[in-house]
Parts: structure tokens; sequence; C-alpha cells
């Protein structure tokens, strides 16, 4: 799992030839120190100046190349001491579950089209039974996640409605994040593509565990952490209170139930417990 414990930013100065002033900053981590997290930091600003200074076009990193700058609320280790699990805080402020080895499957639905709707709209005013776009969508996803199944339905998979779609917790054994096999699996069910090329580079797979922060009403986090001075720490601490309000009244998921056998690998009923409990998919509230 490529959640880092320290990070640190850094900041490269110089003139260029015209004498004019530049600067560049940059975060980097290590799980090591902070000391080690600053130097990477200060030697990537540097680079980025001298390529600057040189004439160079600065590109950008692609999502998930590089580890994501989270704060790490809680962790989970096994036996022997290895972190098998981590409650983060992602950039807009919401808690996310990553685990190294127990894998969720993210399934977002593509909106209704208006024809879709305008469909389904006539279709009820003559039978009350019509099945609308989203339970459609539903069913369909529930037909792709048994495909891996096989006939000998040795897979076992907690199913959750969410806001935007569904999400699978698979319980039976453990999988590696990157793995390609892992990663063939997410891509048959439908997995959204961003999900899987973050999981592969992160080496971890993700479930949000609250709501998005606009869905309950709320702005997103104003501060990223980690933060840099008094006057940051009190701005956050001042939304975290407020979000904490307002999200009281959502779950972030809906319990449906399960798919093949109820076989639970020992390392994730603790995930099953965290996941459920923090995103109170069983209680009887709006999602969000």
């Amino acid at each position: 799992m490529k959640i880092p414990a320290y990070w640190s930013k850094a900041t490269a100065e110089d003139t260029d030839r015209d004498g004019r002033k530049a600067s560049f900053s940059c975060w980097r981590s290590s799980d090591r120190s902070r000391e080690e997290a600053y130097q990477s930091a200060l030697a990537a600003a540097r680079n980025v100046l001298r390529s600057f200074l040189s004439g160079n076009r600065l590109g950008r990193y692609a999502y998930g190349e590089t580890p994501l700058r989270e704060e790490i609320v809680e962790r989970f280790t096994d036996s022997q001491g290895e972190l098998v699990a981590a409650v983060t805080r992602n950039a807009y402020g919401s808690l996310v579950l990553n685990t190294g080895r127990i894998m969720f499957i993210d399934l977002d639905f593509p909106p209704a089209s208006f024809g879709e709707s305008i469909q389904y709209f006539f279709a009820r005013m003559f039978d009350k039974s019509a099945v609308s776009p989203e339970a459609r969508r539903e069913s369909e996803v529930r037909q792709r996640l048994e495909q891996p199944l096989g006939d000998n339905y040795q897979w076992s998979l907690r199913l959750y409605r969410t806001c935007a779609g569904m999400r699978a917790l698979v319980t039976h054994d453990l999988f590696d994040p990157a793995a390609e096999g892992t990663l063939a699996v997410l891509r048959s069910v439908g997995s959204d593509p961003l999900y899987v090329r973050l999981c592969k580079a992160q080496n971890c797979f993700r479930a949000r565990l609250t709501p998005k922060p606009w869905r309950c009403g709320h702005t997103t986090n104003p501060v990223r952490w980690p933060t840099e001075d008094r006057a940051q720490q009190v701005r956050f601490e001042q939304w975290q209170s407020q979000y904490a309000a307002k999200q009281s009244q959502y779950a972030t998921c809906r319990l449906l139930g399960t798919l093949g056998n109820d076989g639970v690998h020992p390392e994730a009923t603790r995930i099953i417990e965290v996941h459920d409990k923090t995103t109170r998919c069983e209680e009887r509230l709006e999602l969000a």
C-alpha cells in the first residue's frame, strides 16, 4: 500500500536570464521521516526550477501516478505488524478506507438519458411495475458481478447501493491490487477505469466511508493536508465540525445483500466491520 506516513513541502528559488525571480514548490512523501520527505521535495522543486529555467515545458502528473496526499486517520495491521488497511481523509474531506488485500469494486451508473426518462415516465402510466433506468442498471451490474463467480460459486461478495451506482466487497479471499489478474476482474465487471488505474498505482483498493460534502449541503474541505500554519488548522477544524453535523442525516451506501457463497476471509471480517459501521449501510438514511 502506497500510503506514506510523512509529507513535506519545499520551495526552490532562482532568477531567470532576465533577472526575474522564479520559484517552484513541491510536496513529497516518505515512510521514514519528515526530514526525508522534505529533502525529496526540495530535490523535486530544484529539478522543476532547473527545467523551467532551461526553457523546457513543464508537465503534470497523471491521476494516481504519485501517492495521494491524504491524512492517515486510522491504521490497521496484521499479527506481524504489517499495514493491511488505513482510513484516510481525501482531498475534498471524506474519509476513505484503503485496503491492501481485500478487494472493493467501484461501479458507477451512467446517468439516465432524456429518452430513457421519458420512456419510463410513460411506461409507468400504463404499468406500475415498469422497471426504472436505475433498477435496470442495478440488474445489469448484478449479472456482470456473477460472471467471476464461476459455476462453483467459490467467490463471495457483499453488494451495496451507492448514491451514484453500486459497490462490491469481495470477502472470500485476498487479492493483489496491482496484479493483472485482479485488474482484469475489475475491468470485466465494468469498474470505473480511473479506479482501476488508482488501484494499480497506489497498490490498494479504496472505498469512500463518509458522504461527499456537497451531497449533504456542505462545501469541500478548504484546506489541503497537512496544514501549514495555525490559521489553516483552525479553518479545517471549523469545516470538519460543520461537516460532522451535516453528514449525520446521511449514509454513504446501503447493503443490498450477497452473491456467491458465505465465505469470509479472517482479514475481511475487520474490514466489513469498519466499512459497514462508518458508512451506516444498514440504516434507513438518504445516500450521499
